[in-house]
Order: C-alpha cells, then structure tokens, then sequence
C-alpha cells in the first residue's frame, strides 16, 4: 500500500503543470503532454503576464500604501472620536462639525457618499443617515447619538473623501459623551485595522491567483480581497 501511494504522489508531482510548480496558480496538471507551446492554458497566462501578473507583484504595494495612510494618522486631542467611525469638532457650545474618521476613509475604494437627510432634520440614534457606495456594494453608517444635522460642509458628491467633515450639527454634551471614544478604544480601532492589513499581505499570494484568473487590475482593496470580504473589513471597523 505505501509503494502505491509514493508512486501516486510521484506521478502527481510528476503531473503538475508547470505554473502549478511554480505556485501562480494554486491547481493544474497537464493534460497536453507537456506540449506548452502548443498549450492554450499556457498561452491565456502568458498573456496575462504582461498586466496582472505584474500586478500580482504589485499588490503588497497595495497593502504598503494603505499601511503609509494609517501611519501618517495620529490620536488629535482636538478631535472628538465618536463610535461607528465618526468624529466631531466643537464649534461653540452645542454646535460641531461632524466627519468620518480617517482611519475608515483610508480603507474605503472609490466611494460616493449618500447623505440620508434633509436639513434641520432631527437624527436619532441607530437611525441610518449615510450611505457609502462603490463597486463593491453600499455600507450604511448608523448614527451613534442623537443629534440634528444644521448644515452639509460642501458637496459630499464631489470628492467625498477630500475632507473628512461632512456637516454642521447640533448635539447636547450628553450625547458627545455617551458615544466618545476613549484613547483606549481609539488605540484599539488603529491596531485593528493595521492588524487587518497585515493578515491581508501575509497571504496576498493566495489571494492574486484569483485576480489571475478573472484578469483584473488590481487597484482598489476590493478587487483584492473580494466584495464580500471587502464588505466584512469594512463592518468591522465599525465599534
């Protein structure tokens, strides 16, 4: 019995087409006599090389990149940071900017902002009141307190991402506190999200076959990880 199964592991290893062997795809055995150039398997990857599989070699860049976004980002005692990634400035007495937390603005891929409100609408809390939308699906951001929206800071449309203050609101000191991050909280979201970061490039490899096979640009976190998976990281940051 042991003879029989070394000599299938042999042929099997034998068999291995030669991108197998060379772990840019993660299965395929030859069924062309080893006959690669008359191989179409073997001519569809070549000609891919010349775009995604230099992407493949791109994608810790990727990752690096998002990783240089999250360091450049600091703890500001200026700021007030609210739960579900929101963060706030006071203005004067009960009047604050609200915008997104910049630590999720790194992570999110060509994204449009919906803005579920009419102006000096009462928000109450758990109430869905913004909506982020790209390729990869729609996210809704719940309000963590309850607060009324007195004004947009700019167009949330054009360049959604260009600053992270997204409006003028009114909220009493009670609901700052109740939904304020503490230093300790704050410290936990970073080191999650570089945590999330890190996995991601620890096993980018498995992950670029598939931008292989579907040819690919990968440009965005999303067309790395998948939709579904972009989706969950995304829900994750949420606290």
């Amino acid at each position: 019995m042991k003879n029989l199964n070394d000599s299938g592991n042999r042929f099997y290893e034998f068999m291995k087409c030669i991108w197998m062997s060379s772990n840019i795809i993660e299965y395929k055995l030859c069924d062309k006599n080893f006959d690669c150039e008359n191989c179409s398997f073997d001519k569809v990857i070549r000609n891919l090389s010349n775009d995604n599989i230099s992407n493949y070699s791109e994608q810790p860049n990727l990752i690096n990149k998002l990783l240089e976004k999250l360091n450049d980002i600091k703890f500001d005692d200026k700021i007030i940071y609210l739960k579900n990634c929101l963060i706030a400035k006071q203005i004067f007495s009960n009047t604050y900017f609200l915008g997104i937390n910049p630590i999720l603005i790194s992570f999110l891929d060509n994204v449009s902002i919906m803005m579920k409100y009419k102006p000096l609408e009462r928000i109450s809390i758990g109430k869905k009141f913004i909506s982020f939308i790209g390729d990869w699906g729609e996210i809704n951001l719940l309000a963590p307190m309850n607060f009324s929206i007195y004004d947009k800071v700019n167009n949330p449309t054009d360049n959604p991402m260009k600053s992270k203050w997204i409006a003028v609101v009114g909220a009493i000191q009670q609901e700052i506190s109740a939904s304020k991050l503490n230093d300790d909280a704050w410290n936990k979201l970073y080191n999650k999200s570089i945590g999330i970061l890190n996995d991601i490039k620890s096993s980018y490899p498995k992950v670029g076959i598939t931008m292989h096979d579907g040819g690919v640009n990968v440009n965005y976190l999303h067309q790395l990880v998948g939709k579904e998976k972009y989706l969950e990281i995304i829900n994750s940051l949420f606290t």
